[in-house]
């Protein structure tokens, strides 16, 4: 994972914070949250996508294909729960 600390990061929906965005082989994350482990292993799930499917595939069903975001989102999401819940490996 290549971590690029940032002070800010756009977000899709009006009052969401957006903590990470992951570009691979690159996740931008806010400077605050570079130390959150559950949010890093969320991002780590995207990165494994992307490494498993291409990225060409990956991130062109990422935008266009809402179902798909959603599908991948919850795998992400979930990691971090586990994570954050102290089940994750970290």
């Amino acid at each position: 994972m290549r971590l690029i600390k940032v002070c800010w990061l756009p977000s899709a929906r009006r009052g969401f914070t957006t903590y990470a965005i992951t570009i691979a082989p690159f996740v931008f994350i806010l400077r605050e949250m570079a130390d959150d482990a559950a949010i890093l292993a969320h991002e780590q799930v995207h990165l494994d996508q992307v490494n498993e499917m291409g990225w060409w595939r990956f991130y062109t069903k990422y935008i266009f294909d809402l179902n798909f975001r959603a599908s991948v989102e919850a795998v992400g999401y979930a990691r971090q729960r586990e994570v954050q819940n102290g089940m994750g490996r970290g």
